[in-house]
């Protein structure tokens, strides 16, 4: 029983610094990208709750499995950059 209790307080544990880690999302750093769909090209902005866990895989593959508000297909969106 107390391993099951520590398991599951370690588990909060982990879930509340990794939000803390990602706090930064909530100021763009992540959350503030435009995504492309490789299914249809429909380009969309994640919602902040799709993004607290995937903001590792947009830092380091420019990319995240995110579910496409058009074709509703959930595969892996490209950041689209600004044509300047």
């Amino acid at each position: 029983m107390t391993s099951l209790m520590i398991a599951i307080a370690a588990g909060v544990l982990f879930g509340v610094i990794k939000l803390c880690l990602n706090i930064k999302l909530f100021h763009g750093e992540a959350y503030n990208k435009t995504f492309a769909c490789p299914n249809c090209s429909a380009r969309f902005k994640a919602k902040w709750y799709q993004m607290i866990f995937k903001t590792e895989s947009v830092y380091t593959y420019n990319a995240a499995r995110l579910k496409c508000p058009v074709c509703h297909e959930k595969d892996m969106c490209s950041v689209v950059y600004d044509e300047r």
